[in-house]
């Protein structure tokens, strides 16, 4: 089932706003919402519907401090129960600004929902206001996992039973090679990959909450007050707006890379406390072991700007150690981490990242900060990578080890120790395509 927001904002640059038909209609009592139906049949839906908007005005306006949402020139949100749902539900604006003098793309939108799409309708209010909110502070943000993974992770912070749907998260972790850049539309037609994927992204919203909110989802609303503008230029970004709330993008982002690992494992964060189970895992490449190494491995899909890929070195005896590095296209900028037992570390740029074995497994992988000048409106493109994983005290390709006994060069690499970053899981912690 489709929630083709975004999708009907960008066909409205060539289309009339032409809403659905309404022969009837009935206003809250409390909201200046009005619902309306346009088959007599489907009138009793509205007082589902006008509850849900008033629960999501008081949640998310009054609650998380959103802005109050532009409104029609009548001073109405209108809500429509019609077949033009098309089986699902969505939001829809004009891309007009409507207040040039207020600092924001902002424009009104109102909800359809169809009569036969199975689904709380409650609960499909409360991520369609949060879509009205949207437009009413950056229409012109084009990011489907800003929108959606947005909206989603609005339904938990309106009401706390409301998870995302198990079916999300494991599409978002099982496509992470994707990034921030992904969705579900480019999934399917450049991948033929069906996927809830953007939705799913609410986990990495879940994340960042536990990092630099207090939980409200207050710092997920600061995301879409940060990246207000002016013009249709949507300058800044959604990935701007990720560096507002961290020192870099990179930071926070990387750190997510790292900490979705612990998901699915005993080491489960709080902020996706229903997700312990092993499906939640995020995808790994392939399996290695010691006496795989050296070992020079390829992701299955090189992965777009901000993915990751990943692999898993089992049975690390305690004490060894073990070096990565990217070996993928130098136009591109990259970063190698590690992850083992709850902890991880990173190191950014072309030199190799060193880890101290705990005994075990260890996660280790790569991700694509994009070109230099990287900018997340650009159209999403993949870059090879190549992982070079190593052991120390291994011969380097020539044979010779290094003069002094306990320190060789791997695969070519210098000897140079990086600078890591090492964080906690359990310290650190909740319609592209619409089920519900």
């Amino acid at each position: 089932m489709l929630c083709h927001t975004l999708m009907m904002m960008s066909v409205s640059l060539k289309s009339a706003d032409v809403r659905p038909d309404s022969v009837g209609s009935i206003d809250s009592d409390v909201r200046p919402v009005r619902c309306h139906w346009e088959d007599e049949a489907d009138a009793s839906l509205c007082d589902e519907v006008l509850q849900g908007i008033e629960d999501a005005w008081t949640a998310q306006v009054d609650g998380i401090g959103w802005p109050e949402p532009i409104l029609d020139i009548d001073g109405i949100l209108d809500v429509y129960v019609s077949q033009e749902g098309g089986g699902g539900a969505y939001a829809y604006g004009e891309p007009e600004d409507v207040d040039p003098g207020d600092g924001r793309m902002g424009t009104a939108a109102y909800i359809v929902i169809d009569p036969d799409f199975d689904t709380d309708v409650r609960w499909t209010m409360l991520h369609e206001f949060n879509h009205v909110l949207q437009y009413s502070i950056d229409f012109a943000e084009p990011n489907y996992v800003a929108w959606e993974g947005t909206a989603t992770a609005m339904e938990y912070w309106s009401d706390r039973s409301l998870w995302p749907l198990a079916e999300y998260v494991e599409d978002f972790q099982a496509q992470p090679w994707a990034g921030l850049l992904g969705d579900s539309w480019t999934l399917e037609s450049a991948y033929d990959i069906w996927s809830y994927y953007e939705y799913g992204a609410a986990l990495w919203f879940f994340y960042l909450e536990s990092r630099v909110g207090d939980g409200s989802g207050a710092a997920v609303r600061d995301l879409w007050l940060d990246g207000v503008q002016e013009t249709l230029e949507n300058e800044p970004d959604f990935v701007d707006a990720i560096g507002m709330a961290f020192d870099e993008w990179t930071t926070g982002w990387l750190e997510f890379a790292i900490m979705r690992i612990s998901v699915g494992s005993e080491y489960n964060p709080s902020w996706a406390s229903p997700y312990e189970a092993e499906a939640f895992a995020v995808h790994v490449e392939d399996v290695l072991t010691p006496a795989d190494l050296p070992a020079a491995v390829a992701p299955e899909r090189p992965p777009l700007q901000t993915g990751a890929v990943y692999w898993r070195l089992e049975d690390v005896p305690a004490g060894e150690t073990i070096r990565i590095a990217a070996n993928g296209d130098p136009a591109t900028n990259w970063a190698v981490f590690e992850y083992q037992k709850g902890y991880g570390s990173w190191k950014e740029g072309s030199d190799y990242l060193e880890i101290s074995a705990r005994g075990g497994d260890i996660v280790v992988g790569a991700i694509n900060l994009g070109a230099s000048g990287f900018d997340a409106d650009d159209v999403p493109s993949a870059s090879d990578v190549v992982l070079d994983v190593w052991a120390y005290g291994e011969p380097d390709e020539g044979g010779a080890e290094k003069s002094g006994g306990c320190t060789v060069v791997g695969r070519g690499r210098p000897e140079k120790a990086p600078a890591s970053l090492v964080l906690l899981a359990g310290v650190l912690g909740t319609l592209g395509r619409r089920k519900r």
